[in-house]
């Protein structure tokens, strides 16, 4: 009971208080955050051995995660933490150290708040919320205006009062405003809530408060998202064990983006998490592969055969797919994926054309490639302008982010079109853009073409071409990912990067499942398309 605890505190009721420790990161001057965590426990537990009241061990529980959430819940508990006991200790978010909620609870800033219904100097009627963007921004979320009580309503007012300012502190104000008047406060409380669930457009529903963090710094606040208990097959289990065993991480603690400190370790962790949402993105293409073996400050190298650098598990094509080449590559399975990352793989490029027919593309891909002095609404205008022309060309366009600077759009085909059509008719919906709107838009690539414009790349059509998958991850500072998105959704991107691997397990929940759900059953012909345009496909 947070308010509970907070009353202890704050009138030194403290005697019943009991601490229960679970991690020691030090002893006795020594760093211990490299050891394995059940080895770090095991030197806590002889420690507290010694120790008396208040201090006690918190000891494992050794059930499946399934049934334990389930009893957790049961006994109307937040929820549970699952750690993973061979991992060191990171002082950041990881795969190691998991949230598993039965109701959804987290810290929220407190960027302002509504008048009551009677208004008084020492009541408001509700709070209002946001988390910080990876870019730092601070987004509204929603509000809270229950789980008060007349003491701890009397302390957030006094708190709130000397922080008062006549501006909003959130980037944008998002959603349905309260009826009531809004007054605006340094962002620098942090308040803990409770809410049934996130909403698509990113607020909360039924939320309840539960009281002031103090030990808290209201700039490292950002949206939590629980994992998911474990619901895996014998078959699938197995599969994970072998990948396990057969694929070795060497020098794991490399770290390979400064910005970040992302260690080698920690990406290879990151496609094993995502590997069945990338995986069916390259499962049937031609793969190529952007290594990084210094790190992504080093030399990068552009990989589309296996003469130069061998992986292990990768299946080469036959010649004849792409005769007068050495054979290309294929992605096919996770421990293929996983040996990729061991071999410093980044990112993870594909063709528009399926293993099943290399003469015909299955798919169109423009890529919005911003100049220097595009902004980002620019850019997201761009895209909007995009769709438009092509639902006037009767095609169903997918979005997906770049990772990088900027958005990719995504059209499925029937492979029925040689690639130099394809390619042509894509040419020819970017000069009629660029010619429609040349202040935004231009058809030739190059920087000096660039500047104060946007070239929508449409050489990514060309036989040989490849584009950087979704659910890849940039070999750029910060680490972006590609991720498929709804359109609807365009307006709330923050940028190409959005997601990068910190924050797109999010995108994992079922929440997002219906992303992209028609995608693979939108092969469509491009015959009304070219006609509509006057696309003369003999030329």
């Amino acid at each position: 009971d947070f308010q509970a605890l907070q009353n202890a505190f704050e009138n030194d009721h403290t005697a019943q208080i009991q601490l229960f420790l679970f991690d020691l990161p030090y002893l006795n001057g020594f760093d211990l955050r490299n050891v394995r965590l059940d080895s770090r426990r095991e030197v806590l537990g002889e420690v507290l051995k010694k120790a008396s009241n208040p201090l006690h061990f918190s000891k494992s529980l050794e059930l499946s995660g399934a049934q334990l959430l389930k009893n957790a819940c049961d006994m109307k508990l937040e929820g549970l933490i699952g750690k993973r006991p061979g991992a060191p200790y990171q002082s950041t978010r990881s795969r190691d150290w998991i949230k598993l909620k039965c109701v959804q609870r987290q810290e929220f800033v407190i960027g302002g708040y509504t008048d009551s219904k009677r208004p008084t100097p020492d009541t408001f009627g509700s709070l209002l919320l946001g988390v910080h963007a990876d870019d730092g921004r601070l987004r509204y979320v929603g509000k809270v205006g229950t789980g008060f009580t007349e003491t701890s309503l009397r302390r957030v007012m006094a708190k709130m009062k000397p922080l008062a300012r006549d501006t909003m502190p959130f980037d944008e104000f998002t959603g349905e405003k309260p009826s009531r008047a809004m007054h605006w406060i340094e962002p620098k409380l942090v308040g803990e809530v409770t809410f049934s669930a996130w909403t698509t457009a990113g607020h909360i529903r039924h939320s309840s408060f539960q009281g002031l963090r103090t030990d808290k710094q209201a700039n490292g606040v950002i949206a939590e998202l629980p994992a998911r208990t474990p619901q895996t097959t014998t078959a699938k289990r197995r599969a994970a064990k072998s990948s396990a065993r057969e694929i070795i991480v060497t020098h794991g603690d490399r770290v390979i983006d400064p910005k970040t400190g992302f260690t080698k370790q920690q990406l290879v962790d990151f496609y094993q998490l995502t590997a069945p949402r990338l995986l069916p993105h390259l499962s049937d293409r031609p793969v190529s592969l952007v290594r990084a073996p210094a790190g992504i400050d080093g030399p990068l190298f552009f990989q589309k055969h296996l003469d130069t650098v061998k992986v292990a598990h990768l299946r080469e094509l036959d010649q004849e797919f792409f005769p007068g080449h050495p054979p290309l590559i294929a992605v096919d399975t996770e421990i293929a994926l996983l040996a990729c990352a061991q071999m410093n793989v980044i990112e993870f490029h594909t063709w528009n054309a399926g293993l099943g027919d290399n003469q015909h593309p299955d798919r169109m891909i423009f890529d919005l490639d911003p100049g220097e002095g595009i902004t980002w609404k620019q850019i997201q205008n761009a895209a909007q302008l995009l769709k438009a022309m092509l639902d006037k060309l009767e095609l169903v366009s997918f979005l997906k982010t770049s990772g990088g600077k900027g958005l990719h759009v995504v059209i499925p085909l029937q492979p029925q079109y040689s690639w130099e059509t394809v390619k042509d008719f894509s040419a020819a919906i970017v000069r009629h853009l660029a010619k429609t709107l040349p202040t935004l838009f231009v058809a030739k690539s190059g920087p000096r073409n660039r500047v104060g414009r946007i070239f929508i790349d449409y050489l990514r059509n060309g036989l040989g071409a490849t584009t950087a998958s979704a659910w890849s991850v940039r070999a750029r500072p910060g680490l972006g990912v590609s991720i498929p998105v709804e359109w609807d959704e365009l307006s709330d991107l923050t940028g190409g990067n959005h997601w990068t691997v910190s924050n797109a397990a999010e995108r994992l929940d079922n929440r997002f499942k219906k992303v992209w759900a028609a995608y693979g059953k939108s092969g469509q012909s491009l015959d009304n398309a070219m006609t509509i345009l006057g696309f003369d496909v003999s030329g």
